[in-house]
């Protein structure tokens, strides 16, 4: 499975909520469909079956992004001396 962008994983949940805020405002076939469509880009862009799930993994997915292991953030040089250090 490929893994979706923080960016692309973002704008699908945001996709989902406003299409599950719209479903409860004013609910006919058009506002169910937009749901469906969502909930399915989510499971998909998850590798999950069911909202509830997908919704768990993305926000995995989103929170294991912001925590980076130090051994993989980049060297950079420092002006004062030419060693590297990690940022």
């Amino acid at each position: 499975m490929l893994t979706p962008s923080p960016q692309d994983l973002r704008v699908a949940l945001a996709r989902y909520a406003d299409a599950r805020i719209e479903e409860a405002r004013r609910s006919n076939g058009a506002t169910a469909r937009a749901v469906e469509d969502a909930a399915y880009t989510l499971c998909v862009m998850t590798g999950t079956q069911a909202v509830a799930q997908a919704l768990h993994v993305a926000d995995t997915m989103l929170g294991m992004r912001a925590t980076v292991s130090p051994a993989l953030r980049r060297p950079v040089v420092t002006h004062q001396d030419d060693r590297l250090q990690t940022a």
